[in-house]
């Protein structure tokens, strides 16, 4: 089984841009299931709430700020 760091990881990997994006929110259920939503989609109709997933090319993609 792994670990957090490990699960992160592959998550990031799983999502592409959206992990690295300003703009993303991931969301993970109760049941351990994690989704990726856009903000962007809020305010621009070119968006998808829940894009499909990896992203590899976004033009809204902005690098988040590193914590």
């Amino acid at each position: 089984m792994p670990n957090s760091g490990e699960r992160s990881a592959e998550l990031a990997r799983a999502a592409g841009l959206c992990a690295r994006c300003a703009h993303a929110a991931r969301q993970e259920t109760a049941r351990g299931s994690v989704f990726w939503r856009c903000r962007r989609a809020e305010t621009d109709a070119r968006f998808a709430r829940y894009p499909r997933l990896p992203m590899l090319a976004c033009p809204g993609f902005e690098p988040a700020a590193e914590p």
